[in-house]
């Protein structure tokens, strides 16, 4: 629209030279807060590699409007978000909707000192109750009361009504795409458990530390700054092991697919046959090398 303004307002405008209305390119959009803040630099210092504001800053400003609407109907039952996330937490677990404090902790990636503040809470207004655990002298556990599980019933239903409403920009197809990026930046600070089946030590027996992870750790190291998977520990024995992959080695490709996250070499073992070589390409230091590995059978999603 301002792009036509312009032209339209522009000396020598005449309407024999008009061709109609513009093409749209794949750069063509709205701008946002975010594009007026990226064209500012792009003017004062376009050197300056600003893209990633592009999507952190993005993510930040989202946050803050999306953390206000459902606070707000939390608010309506006097509930936070913490405080419904252990009854929620609860509520999953299945009859007797129970969980020791521990296991509560853990789910939720808290503090022991964090946990029993919010415990502490809703006990106090009837929501859960606490017992003895009579498989640990000194553990805890912590149920929904009937009243924690009607309240659970009550604001369910309308807290996830009222999420869906905040996604109505998006279509299905929109949605589940965006789910997939955030898992997969997720996942690079939220490492799957060791115990989880689904750790890549089981499938290809090593530990493996995050792009973002390895890039500072090479940096450190005076290594070239390169994005792909670090080997942090080797299984022996193990696919790994018996490929010759060492600790410290970086991940950067499987047969010939870039490798900037764990989905994406899961994504290349499930593309190929059981008991099948996986090319992976490997650098060692600064010195890039080519291994074979054949990963063990991957678990059942």
């Amino acid at each position: 629209m301002q792009e036509q303004e312009e032209h339209l307002s522009s000396p020598g405008a005449d309407e024999k030279d008009y061709q109609g209305p513009k093409k749209m390119t794949e750069t063509d959009h709205l701008k946002d807060h975010v594009d007026w803040v990226l064209e500012g630099w792009k003017q004062e210092l376009p050197e300056l590699p600003v893209a990633p504001v592009g999507i952190i800053t993005r993510l930040d400003r989202l946050q803050s409007y999306l953390r206000s609407e459902v606070s707000s109907l939390y608010e309506r039952f006097g509930l936070t978000g913490p405080s419904f996330a252990v009854i929620a937490t609860l509520r999953r677990a299945g009859k007797p909707y129970q969980r020791s404090q521990r296991a509560l902790m853990d789910a939720l990636q808290l503090t022991g000192g964090t946990i029993s503040v919010r415990i502490d809470r809703l006990e106090r207004d009837g929501i859960v109750e606490r017992s003895a655990d009579p498989h640990d002298q000194r553990g805890v556990l912590v149920q929904l009361t009937e009243k924690g599980e009607r309240l659970f019933d009550q604001v369910a239903p309308l807290h996830l009504a009222n999420e869906e409403r905040l996604l109505s920009a998006l279509d299905a197809q929109q949605r589940e795409q965006l789910a997939g990026l955030l898992r997969i930046l997720l996942l690079s600070f939220e490492p799957i458990a060791a115990e989880d089946p689904h750790h890549p030590s089981h499938w290809i027996g090593a530990s493996l530390a995050s792009a973002h992870h390895a890039r500072k750790i090479r940096l450190a190291a005076g290594l070239p700054d390169i994005a792909g998977l670090l080997v942090q520990s080797v299984v022996i024995p193990g696919p790994a092991a018996t490929a010759g992959l060492r600790e410290g080695d970086l991940i950067i490709s499987a047969n010939g697919h870039e490798i900037r996250s764990i989905e994406s070499l899961y994504e290349q073992i499930l593309a190929i046959s059981p008991d099948t070589n996986l090319t992976l390409e490997v650098l060692r230091g600064s010195e890039q090398r080519q291994v074979q590995l054949i990963p063990a059978r991957l678990p059942l999603i």
